[in-house]
């Protein structure tokens, strides 16, 4: 399959308790990501790239999901990713920002397919929801926003 693949997905949905099948939250900022009356809450890396994505928030996307393993959506404009270290195998449940297209991609499924230079850059991971999301259908409108403190 061609690196377009990469550009179906992303987001989660917040729960009573985070899904244990997610990979470990990042130290960086929460944010949460809204859409059709459902909340999903997330927690981007302590990383440049990830603080640039930050700065941007709150923003809203519309998410694609094109073969079935994330939700994707292009950026207002790219993140600054000098230094990072390319990810070309993704992880169910990250968020990932691909350089090439400024596409912002949350991964929910493993398809074994790999992803062609220059590869992805990791934001994130979904702390919980990341089933909701997948199940929104083909397009969503996600608004994402800073977790507000608690």
């Amino acid at each position: 399959m061609t690196a377009t693949a990469v550009l179906s997905g992303c987001s989660t949905l917040a729960g009573p308790a985070p899904d244990s099948t997610l990979p470990a939250a990042p130290s960086g900022a929460g944010v949460v990501l809204r859409f059709d009356g459902q909340t999903v809450t997330a927690a981007l890396a302590d990383t440049p790239a990830a603080q640039e994505f930050t700065a941007m928030l709150p923003l809203t996307v519309r998410l694609r999901d094109v073969w079935g393993q994330a939700k994707s959506g292009r950026l207002p404009h790219t993140l600054a990713v000098e230094g990072a270290a390319p990810i070309h195998d993704p992880t169910p449940g990250e968020i990932y920002f691909w350089p090439s297209t400024e596409v912002l991609a949350i991964y929910y499924a493993d398809l074994g397919q790999t992803v062609p230079a220059p590869g992805l850059v990791r934001l994130g991971v979904v702390n919980a929801g990341l089933d909701q999301l997948a199940g929104a259908g083909r397009q969503v409108t996600v608004r994402i926003e800073r977790q507000p403190p608690h």
